[in-house]
């Protein structure tokens, strides 16, 4: 009886342990692989002379300029292609920057349903489905329709381009590779959190021609009783209470985070902490954690760009919409590409990250001046 046994390729192990041995020389907390070790102390150039060894490409005699552009110019179709091992190291290390910078935005607006083109989208409202209706003795069933609340969006592109030249591989300046592959993850995540801000800070018209917080709205306080403080909290959330939907149905609608400047942060911690105890007897902090409207916090510098006083207020997206985020189907986050230009010795990495943000309702909203 013959035994058939599949042997990895030895070009596809090789790139492989190349390339966890310089992610793990970019970001040592990362695992090195037992393949990985035979490289963890080569050089780029080391690399990639051992790369184009593999490839079957005689670089015997060669002095280090010209293997480094032969490295970056190989076209072969072998997954040990030098500029393949970079391209794939590279996805990683943005990849790891940017699940290292959590934004906080995150914490309350809704993730929706990724776009699969650039074409705009309409959103409809939870707020806009309608109430259930008795059925009669027949068994007969009324239709109700979903009132379009018109809100609409579409993705935009982001993107900057940086180069691995041939100089860097003779230098061996991994640390510049390094520095622009987490910068490019940094940037993203820092991006989308700039970009899903702006929908509250921008206070952009809704489709019903009114500003995301206005008295039209009945989610927007002024004065001096609009300072971050138990009554006012209470005032934000009868208000948000009384909220009614696009067909007059009482929504009944709970805040759920505390959204302030970094200017805030005590006061809010302050006062949504079990320890907090208000300064009159009579009153009780029910905002607390574990209270019936515990409230949690979210503290965010970009909003002292704007005031060091306003503090927003969300209710959890499950219940009414507030602001959604999306990205292009199949990327989910920033994506790395590369090639190399035939006119210069060098790799170009492109950063892309295809993202969009908007305010959907006004009712689970609410944004006190605090002045």
């Amino acid at each position: 009886m013959t035994k058939i046994t599949t042997i990895r390729d030895e070009q596809e192990t090789n790139a492989q342990g190349m390339a966890d041995a310089l992610l793990h020389r970019m970001a040592p907390t990362t695992k090195l692989t037992e393949n990985g070790q035979r490289f963890r102390h080569m050089t780029l150039l080391e690399l990639a002379r051992e790369s184009l060894e593999v490839e079957g490409l005689n670089v015997r005699g060669k002095d280090r300029m010209e293997v480094a552009a032969l490295a970056l110019q190989s076209r072969n179709m072998g997954t040990s292609d030098f500029p393949s091992i970079l391209a794939n190291v590279g996805n990683k290390r943005m990849r790891l920057a940017y699940q290292q910078n959590p934004a906080t935005y995150q914490l309350w607006a809704r993730r929706a349903a990724d776009l699969p083109d650039f074409k705009s989208v309409t959103a409809v409202q939870i707020s806009s489905a309608p109430d259930l209706l008795r059925v009669n003795e027949d068994g007969e069933f009324q239709y109700g329709k979903m009132q379009d609340g018109a809100e609409s969006y579409s993705l935009i592109t982001y993107g900057r381009i940086v180069a691995l030249t041939r100089q860097a591989m003779v230098n061996d300046d991994l640390r510049a590779f390094d520095t622009a592959l987490a910068g490019f993850g940094s940037a993203a995540a820092r991006l989308e959190n700039r970009l899903v801000y702006a929908q509250l800070t921008g206070n952009a018209p809704m489709a019903d021609g009114n500003a995301l917080f206005d008295a039209q709205h009945k989610n927007a306080a002024t004065g001096a009783g609009s300072a971050l403080g138990l009554d006012a909290l209470s005032a934000m959330r009868a208000s948000m209470r009384q909220q009614r939907g696009l067909q007059s149905e009482t929504l009944n609608i709970a805040p759920s985070f505390l959204i302030v400047p970094a200017a805030l942060e005590q006061d809010a911690y302050k006062l949504t902490s079990a320890n907090y105890t208000p300064s009159r007897f009579a009153d009780v902090n029910e905002f607390r954690e574990g209270g019936r409207s515990s409230l949690t916090p979210v503290v965010e510098p970009l909003l002292d760009n704007v005031s060091a006083t306003q503090w927003y207020a969300a209710a959890n997206n499950g219940q009414v919409d507030t602001v959604e985020y999306c990205y292009l189907a199949g990327t989910d986050g920033p994506v790395l590409e590369t090639w190399n230009p035939f006119n210069i010795d060098a790799m170009n990495m492109k950063c892309r990250l295809d993202f969009a943000a908007k305010a959907i309702d006004y009712r689970g909203l609410y944004r006190a001046d605090g002045k």
